[in-house]
């Protein structure tokens, strides 16, 4: 066995141990440490434990030898709730049956993992373990309706959205079903091994660099009813776990020389990742879902002896990702892949699923701020936070992001550490993230074309009017999006 197969092995491990969700700003963490958490995510110049290098890489010049593992549990209730179509609706592609249908997964483990050591009066270095998640939904009800209103094509499938057999009594002539799995569901883990090494610089001042390596786990199913529109049409939905590796790097500083304030800023690169090959065919740009760059800077405020308060910025580019950042442009979609593929055409095309410009998620960019406020009263410090993320789902997105309906923008946070002699700490955090509702139109439901219309245009390209008549009208379907979330964190520190 080669090392390059060992370390795939060790990271297929990991990313089965590592939970796969957690209260998130789109699907990045609020926060990795129990410390952080606790502070509404904060700690960007905050060195309170070895998992602070997942912000800001120059902290661990701050702390003495130790050893950090956090334990917890994730809870997030997800459910997307379809509406009727309007009354003055005409034929439609693709829509889903009216009704509420909540994600059955709801219980997740958190670990995650740190060491640092210093290296003389002015170096340290250490290594972390941690991971992302979010992108994790189970709808295991419900069923879709394909070509509505179109004598002679029009059926229903099973599963939200049609990756089941046709629903009893239903034909399905122009084969939309999927006839695999009915339950629709997605599960993206990501996991992050990450070394690194900090110089102080002043007495109070360091700068950070921490090489980040990367292995994701992804599995779709539930989604064979849109093979037929992926220029991969086996790689779509119903292969499994597919793994992807990749590295980038971190590099912060943190500036310490004013009394009472400490100054923090990082910055880490786009990670860019090998495809998920079994997904070729879902994913835009083929399915290589890299990991957006993003960069914080924050603030710490030290007011007396037992008063400290923190601010945080965070920005993540999401929208540089193909796969996640790609907008469904639905009248591209249809004229450009939908309908060719119904007309029997088999080539290539740059509108369909799976291409470079092919629909993705159409995440917006993410900004968060987090404010923190800690007290210490002897061995005890009692902590508190909150943080505002805005909205990275569009209301002109939300068809696509049923399955990954990361809508929460508030999180209130609270937790304490507790000294337990001079070795070791015990922590705690918990979190409830708020549900902020998204509600948009499914552009594919309806269409201003008539039924002659799009008859013609499946005989031949050009000869029906369809290029403007599948966009957002009011006859579409509502589809609102909803989640909440609860999370409970214990951390062990040991300082040697």
């Amino acid at each position: 066995m080669t090392a390059a197969s060992r370390l795939a092995r060790l990271a297929s491990a990991l990313l089965a141990l590592i939970g796969p969700a957690h209260a998130t700003n789109g699907y990045f963490s609020h926060g990795y440490s129990t410390a952080q958490r606790a502070l509404g995510g904060a700690g960007t110049a905050y060195a309170a434990d070895t998992l602070s290098v997942a912000v800001n890489p120059a902290n661990i010049a701050f702390l003495p030898e130790r050893f950090d593992l956090n334990v917890g549990l994730f809870s997030p209730r997800r459910w997307y709730t379809a509406g009727e179509r309007g009354a003055g609706a005409g034929p439609g592609i693709f829509s889903i049956e009216p009704g509420r249908v909540d994600s059955q997964r709801e219980a997740f483990g958190i670990p995650a993992l740190a060491y640092s050591r210093p290296l003389g009066a002015d170096e340290a270095w250490g290594i972390a373990l941690y991971g992302n998640g979010g992108m994790n939904t189970d709808y295991r009800d419900h069923s879709a309706h394909f070509a509505q209103g179109i004598p002679g094509a029009e059926t229903r499938c099973e599963g939200s959205f049609g990756g089941g057999p046709p629903v009893a009594g239903a034909s399905d002539p122009l084969e939309f079903c999927g006839n695999g799995a009915r339950t629709a569901s997605v599960d993206l883990i990501q996991l992050f091994v990450v070394p690194s090494y900090a110089h102080r610089v002043f007495d109070s001042s360091a700068i950070g660099i921490a090489p980040v390596l990367a292995a994701q786990r992804f599995t779709a199913k539930g989604l064979k009813a849109f093979a037929q529109f992926s220029n991969a049409p086996d790689r779509v939905s119903d292969n499994g776990y597919s793994y992807s590796y990749g590295a980038g790097a971190r590099i912060g500083a943190t500036y310490g020389e004013i009394p009472y304030l400490t100054l923090g800023a990082s910055w880490q690169s786009r990670i860019v990742m090998t495809a998920f090959d079994e997904y070729a065919g879902l994913f835009a740009d083929e399915a290589h879902f890299d990991i957006p760059s993003n960069w914080n800077a924050g603030a710490a405020v030290g007011i007396g002896t037992a008063h400290r308060l923190l601010l945080d910025y965070q920005h993540v580019n999401f929208s540089e990702v193909a796969a996640v950042g790609n907008p469904l442009n639905p009248n591209r979609f249809v004229n450009g892949c939908a309908l060719p593929r119904l007309r029997g055409e088999t080539g290539a095309s740059d509108a369909c699923l799976g291409s470079a410009n092919g629909p993705g998620f159409g995440w917006r960019d993410v900004d968060t701020l987090k404010l923190g406020y800690e007290y210490t009263l002897g061995d005890l410090r009692l902590r508190a936070g909150y943080s505002r993320n805005g909205q990275p789902i569009p209301a002109d997105e939300v068809l696509f992001n049923i399955l990954a309906p990361a809508v929460p923008e508030e999180h209130y946070t609270a937790g304490f550490a507790w000294a337990l002699g001079n070795a070791w700490g015990l922590e705690m955090s918990a979190t409830y993230a708020q549900n902020h509702p998204v509600t948009g139109k499914n552009p594919l439901s309806n269409s201003t074309a008539s039924e002659a219309e799009l008859a013609a245009e499946l005989v031949a390209p050009g000869s029906g009017n369809t290029q403007d008549a599948f966009g957002t009208d009011p006859d579409d379907q509502d589809i609102t999006l909803e989640m909440e979330q609860v999370e409970v964190i214990f951390g062990l520190g040991y300082s040697f």
